[in-house]
């Protein structure tokens, strides 16, 4: 999951990737300063740059349903277009003051620029000013964001389907995101968490600080005045367009993060490998009615922050337990790459932090010639068409022989 917020990311290194996913703030000191602000369109020609070195990559982009943000293109359309004023939620009703409210209604640099719908500034670029000198992402002289101040707006999941048709139709499936064929999948964030629902469901209080819109302003319920009931309808208007937009991933043959597995966030996978779970999860894996030969799955290497600790058996355990879609790597929330580029890999010279790549992970096995089998107690061997794997896990010790079998 990788950002470079001062320009492009480069796509040499983006293209060696399986799977490689953009944040929106990639790129954000140029588009922050474009008028009208173009993030959407800087995601697309990113994945372009990418998929074009590699078209076996999987490019993901960012999409939000629960925040509506104005540098995205069709977002701020219909921020700027009072037909679709439903879309979004609003602020309470104002007393005649312009900060009866815990986030300013109007732009920060044009007390004259203001707005009906909720918005804060949590992650919005802004023009420095000496209160705010260095704000997410900087606007050059005024922040454009069309007729609307900039700030992280709001969807109104309680809308029905007028919003769901355009997020499913155009937000998602449209020319800038995954109706573009350099665009093989959304990293979708953020979520709405109810009270209600989480002690209806036996779940504890939500927690992001509070409930509500996660990662919005503490205050958002009551600046927009909205009831522990409003809350709740909202949760369930989310998590149904979310169920819907899922489906139409789907059927765009494409792919969503949330999707994978064990995937709160764009971690490797968080079952890591250890000698008291190696005979556990490979039992569960050499089956062919097991959800790791049914779903997509990331298997994780185990790390430190300058080596790979177990490169033969993490190898091993990958090329046992994987189905038709497995991915193998090392990273962990945060944006950033986890590998140094290496001259081997890219021509790029290395960088001075991180995991070096092995070359472990770009030897040809060829192809599966059926399941891994449990030979004996704790030991699993498959045959792949250039390659016998093995992993004891009685010992914890991982083998790989190179080899030719008859595809049989």
């Amino acid at each position: 999951m990788q950002c470079n917020s001062s320009g492009y990311s480069n796509p040499i290194r983006g293209a060696q990737f399986g799977i490689i996913s953009y944040d929106w703030s990639n790129a954000k000191t140029q588009w922050a300063t474009t008028k009208p602000m173009d993030c959407v369109e800087r995601l697309v020609t990113q994945a372009t740059m990418t998929k074009t070195l590699n078209p076996n990559s999987k490019v993901f982009t960012y999409r939000n349903l629960v925040k509506a943000l104005p540098w995205f293109k069709e977002v701020r359309e219909k921020l700027d277009d009072p037909i679709y004023s439903g879309f979004f939620l609003k602020f309470k009703p104002s007393n005649g003051s312009t900060k009866d409210t815990h986030v300013p209604r109007c732009a920060l640099e044009d007390p004259n620029k203001c707005s009906i719908f909720y918005h804060d500034q949590e992650q919005t670029p802004e023009v420095p000013t000496p209160s705010s000198p260095n704000p997410d992402g900087s606007c050059d002289q005024y922040c454009d964001c069309g007729s609307q101040p900039c700030g992280e707006y709001l969807w109104d999941h309680r809308n029905g389907t007028m919003l769901r048709n355009f997020l499913l139709n155009e937000h998602i499936a449209g020319e800038n995101g995954l109706g573009n064929p350099n665009i093989d999948g959304f990293f979708i964030d953020d979520f709405w968490c109810s009270d209600i629902l989480n002690q209806e469901r036996g779940y504890g209080p939500c927690n992001d600080p509070v409930q509500g819109p996660t990662e919005v302003d503490r205050f958002s319920q009551e600046d927009m005045g909205l009831s522990d009931d409003d809350i709740k309808n909202l949760t369930l208007g989310w998590e149904d367009n979310m169920g819907q937009a899922q489906q139409k991933i789907l059927d765009l043959g494409k792919y969503t993060w949330s999707l994978i597995p064990g995937q709160a966030n764009a971690n490797a996978y968080p079952v890591m490998l250890s000698a008291n779970t190696c005979t556990s999860l490979l039992e569960a894996a050499c089956s062919e009615q097991s959800s790791w030969q049914q779903l997509p799955f990331l298997f994780g290497l185990t790390v430190n922050n300058t080596d790979i600790l177990q490169i033969k058996e993490d190898v091993a355990f990958f090329l046992l337990a994987r189905g038709p879609y497995a991915w193998l790597g090392w990273g962990v929330w945060g944006m950033t790459w986890p590998f140094n580029p290496e001259p081997a890999h890219g021509g790029l010279p290395p960088s001075p932090e991180g995991v070096s790549r092995p070359k472990e992970i770009d030897q040809d096995y060829g192809v599966p010639l059926g399941l891994c089998i449990e030979t004996e107690k704790g030991i699993f061997e498959r045959k792949w068409s250039k390659a016998m794997v093995k992993l004891d896990c009685n010992k914890f010790e991982g083998s790989i022989e190179i080899i030719g079998f008859a595809d049989q």
